[in-house]
């Protein structure tokens, strides 16, 4: 067997999940989606999208998350997969560099057609779907990274896809995988580029909405009969550098929801800059006067990981969620981080002000050695002389400093604004892993949410 054949044999032979840690960490990826995906519902752009679609038309299938209203399967893999990821609010994985949920769960609560009786398709068998896709785009992520995201393509576009394919192929048994593997593969596209704009989100949308499409054009015949890991033509010796990085010895040990883990977000822009945020609401809390700031050094350790963090000199808040500046200077003048301060309008002159006082390093003297591989320090210079610094090693959110329980139901509370529904919602998600089919889950809350 080729190497794909392999993956595709492992990922067919992989038994429903039953570890209650793995499942655990399912239940809370599925959480925070909702809560994501909820959050945004009255977002403008999401509106924008969504008056396309119900322009286009269509056989109305399946579930557009949060609206009463359903669609083609197409169009709500393509929907709910940016609004999932358009306030930048949704979960991110270290391996992957870029956001799994919002492309796996997308198609694969899409593939549920509810225009049928249901077809009881096992909440359990959804939970392990789910996990192998985000296994997959792991296992993708770190065979082509870092090369593939500094050379520019946005991850959770080129692997989202393939991941979520994946997924649905598993939640149906279907024959076809290693043929799933070369049509999707063939359509994975997505350029860093276009962060700081809505096309960055509807790449999580076109993902999801490829996985859809992948699977329905095999199911109506089409063939793909190739090796999408050919050592020359293949995905990684195209979006990578080769086959070498790629081993399936280490399948799911640990399970990659589990470790390293998904990072969930309190916060309307990218994770990168989460280490800048922590640092600056410390530094904050030192009441010092940002008048009597000479200069601010923001040190990035390793070289590129501010990679995401493409604007230094942003001219929007929308922007500003993929600037370490922006992001700092609210900090430092006290600002909330809330969804307001990341919209289209243009950044305040008090902030543009201190944001050209700061620089970008990647070597500083004197930091102290700590177990990481990844950290930031922030040290801020002031006209008399003196300084101040902080390092973030572990920002509040990621795997290792990880929000409670409590948090992350006061995350979907707010999206929801309904205690009630917040709750059942909770408690359904929870009884997927004990007996609640996926069919049942959408027919529940499809007309509630």
């Amino acid at each position: 067997m080729n190497l794909a054949q392999q993956l595709a044999q492992i990922i067919q032979q992989t038994p429903v999940i039953s570890d209650r840690i793995v499942i655990r960490r399912a239940i809370a990826g599925v959480t925070d989606y909702f809560a994501s995906s909820l959050q945004a519902q009255n977002d403008a752009d999401a509106q924008k999208l969504l008056a396309w679609l119900t322009d286009e038309g269509g056989h109305q299938r399946a579930w557009l998350v949060g609206r009463k209203q359903l669609a083609t399967a197409r169009q709500a893999a393509l929907f709910n997969g940016f609004q999932a990821h358009c306030l930048d609010y949704d979960d991110v994985h270290a391996d992957v560099r870029g956001h799994p949920s919002a492309v796996i769960l997308s198609a694969l609560f899409a593939s549920v057609r509810l225009d049928k009786p249901p077809t009881n398709i096992d909440g359990r068998r959804f939970l392990t779907a789910y996990v192998i896709g985000i296994e997959v785009m792991a296992l993708l992520g770190k065979s082509v990274n870092p090369y593939h995201y500094e050379k520019g393509w946005h991850a959770t576009a080129t692997l989202g896809g393939i991941a979520a394919t994946v997924a649905i192929c598993y939640l149906y048994q279907e024959p076809f995988l290693t043929e799933a593997f070369a049509l999707a593969a063939t359509q994975a596209a997505g350029m860093r580029l276009l962060m700081g704009t809505p096309i960055k989100f509807l790449h999580a949308g076109l993902a999801a909405q490829q996985a859809l499409q992948t699977v329905e054009w095999l199911r109506a015949g089409l063939t793909a009969d190739q090796n999408f890991l050919d050592e020359n033509l293949g995905f990684l010796a195209i979006y990578g550098q080769n086959n070498e990085q790629l081993t399936l010895q280490q399948w799911a040990k640990p399970w990659k929801i589990v470790e390293p883990g998904l990072w969930f977000k309190t916060y309307s822009y990218c994770s990168a800059a989460a280490y800048i945020a922590d640092a600056g609401q410390l530094l904050y809390q030192q009441q010092f006067k940002p008048d009597n700031i000479a200069n601010i050094t923001l040190c990035f350790a390793p070289p590129k990981s501010d990679a995401a963090l493409i604007y230094q000199s942003p001219t929007t808040g929308e922007q500003g969620r993929f600037s370490a500046e922006y992001i700092l200077a609210l900090t430092l003048l006290g600002y909330p981080l809330d969804f307001e301060r990341f919209s289209p309008e243009p950044i305040a002159d008090n902030i543009v002000s201190l944001m050209q006082k700061m620089q970008r390093h990647y070597q500083m003297a004197n930091t102290c050695h700590k177990s990481s591989n990844r950290y930031v320090v922030v040290e801020i210079e002031f006209l008399s002389g003196n300084k101040l610094s902080q390092r973030i090693d572990f920002p509040k959110g990621s795997p290792q400093n990880p929000y409670t329980n409590e948090q992350m139901r006061l995350k979907l509370l707010q999206a929801v604004g309904d205690e009630q529904k917040t709750d059942n919602l909770l408690a359904d998600i929870e009884q997927l892993a004990n007996g609640l089919s996926l069919d049942q889950f959408l027919q529940r809350h499809w007309l509630t949410l």
